[in-house]
């Protein structure tokens, strides 16, 4: 009897060490195929929605059924959206969430799922094929107003704007996997050309290094208790351009070195916590390669060469620049003459807000610029707002506008890869463009500056535009 007695605690010893060092570890082993439910659970899916009892969403249709700072929207009908996971708990940067894309490669549109749930990495691992029924569902915020759409279990019992996470008992009945796991292949995007569409996407930035005040720091401020925004930059022309690098405090690199050289890294974009900027975040340290040298900006001296300036301080009532082009396409605002009291000068601005109009579209378009007589041309100019509130400016080219108004919308118009002042930015600053490259285009061309909004609250923001200059060699 002693013996037994022996015997079972000695194999409840053993079963326990083992119980609390896979516990511990928490790096279980990814499943290569699924369990018999799953499987069928994925099947029926595909079934229904090759029947049409179950409709198929693109992750951008989602997203465009909530208006950001708005409540969040319970799902009522019977929609399905897929994605592909680009994020990974594993490391500890990112907790109870997973990013997921609409495609392994290339993709157009992210979303954030929120869940109550740890770990997550060995059940949504990056890469893996997932398929979330919504009906039930709460497409909102997390934190109302940041910009970052999500998917959520219900509305937060603290604030009816946000979400919270969903509970595993739903994750059970709404979140499927298939067998599926594609190679995440990060899209090369331009430094400067980072905005809100690629929030939730997986990118690569390449000729890209830490500020040099950075030297012989890690990645987190060991002051900090949460997160820590560390400056990347880049060369771009005759300047530079930087973006913020965000890692938690919590993450298992926290306290490893920043690279000094350059080179190349990929991450999640994402906002901060305020929703005031673009921000960056790593799965893993392996995703930053920097063994390179750091570039360095072409002299500005050679570009002695102007092609276009244009400060506005002439201007007064609806900007009237001669031979550039002010145009309502929707909408009654113009781009009018505006005095900054701060900078103690002239500029253009533009703003939906008080308008009552359902749309407002308004252009200011250069004059014709020829690109043959130089070998390298650089744009820049200056903006500013006053809350941007969902409102949009682009900035445009076109090659084959021949400067009729009335042609406009007719001509061919690429979005120019230049940097915008963003929502949470002080309405007292300006923030310079970084010049952006035309040598690419030959020809005359026009410059176009596009605002978008509306008399909604969340989209009546108002723009503040200065200093417009092509500096060509």
């Amino acid at each position: 009897m002693k013996i037994n007695k022996i015997t079972n605690v000695l194999f409840f010893v053993i079963i326990s060490i083992s119980f609390f060092t896979c516990v511990e570890d928490s790096d279980f082993t990814i499943p290569e195929s699924l369990g018999i439910e799953e499987n069928e659970d994925i099947t029926k899916i595909l079934d229904s929605i090759g029947e049409g009892t179950l409709q198929l969403k693109t992750i951008e249709q989602i997203k465009e059924l909530y208006i950001s700072g708005n409540n969040p929207l319970e799902v009522t009908s019977n929609i399905v959206v897929k994605g592909y996971v680009i994020s990974s708990d594993k490391s500890g940067n990112f907790y109870k969430e997973f990013y997921m894309q609409d495609a392994p490669e290339n993709p157009t549109a992210g979303i954030k799922v929120a869940l109550n749930f740890s770990n997550s990495y060995n059940k949504f691992n990056i890469g893996r094929e997932i398929y979330i029924r919504l009906k039930g569902l709460y497409i909102g915020e997390t934190n109302s107003g940041n910009g970052i759409i999500t998917i959520g279990g219900r509305v937060k019992n603290t604030n009816i704007k946000e979400v919270e996470n969903v509970t595993v008992n739903q994750i059970s009945n709404h979140i499927y996997r298939s067998e599926t796991t594609k190679e995440i292949i990060p899209k090369i995007i331009e430094f400067a050309g980072i905005n809100e569409t690629h929030i939730g996407t997986f990118i690569t930035l390449e000729n890209v290094f830490f500020d040099a005040q950075l030297s012989g720091k890690s990645y987190v401020d060991p002051k900090e208790d949460f997160d820590t925004q560390r400056k990347i930059k880049t060369c771009l022309g005759l300047g530079y351009d930087e973006l913020l690098l965000e890692t938690s405090s919590f993450s298992r690199f926290s306290n490893e070195t920043l690279p000094e050289k350059a080179g190349s890294i990929n991450a999640v974009v994402s906002k901060d916590f305020g929703g005031n900027f673009i921000v960056l975040n790593l799965n893993n340290t392996n995703d930053v390669d920097m063994n390179e040298e750091k570039c360095s900006p072409l002299p500005i001296a050679n570009f002695t060469t102007t092609l276009l300036q244009e400060n506005f301080d002439e201007q007064s009532g609806d900007i009237a620049v001669l031979n550039w082009i002010n145009h309502r396409e929707k909408g009654t605002k113009s781009w009018r003459s505006y005095t900054d009291s701060y900078a103690q000068s002239k500029a253009a601005r533009v703003g939906s807000k008080n308008s009552g109009d359902l749309s407002t579209i308004s252009w200011l378009i250069t004059k014709g610029i020829n690109l043959d007589t130089t070998s390298q041309e650089f744009l820049s100019f200056e903006t500013s707002n006053s809350f941007a509130n969902g409102s949009e400016l682009e900035v445009l080219i076109s090659a084959d506008f021949d400067g009729d108004e009335n042609n406009i919308t007719a001509a061919n118009w690429t979005l120019l890869p230049a940097k915008i002042v963003s929502d949470g930015e002080g309405y007292k600053n300006w923030i310079h463009s970084t010049y952006v490259d035309l040598s690419s285009y030959s020809g005359t061309v026009y410059i176009a500056f596009k605002y978008l909004g509306n008399s909604n609250v969340n989209f009546d923001g108002t723009y503040e535009l200065d200093n417009i200059v092509i500096n060509a060699k």
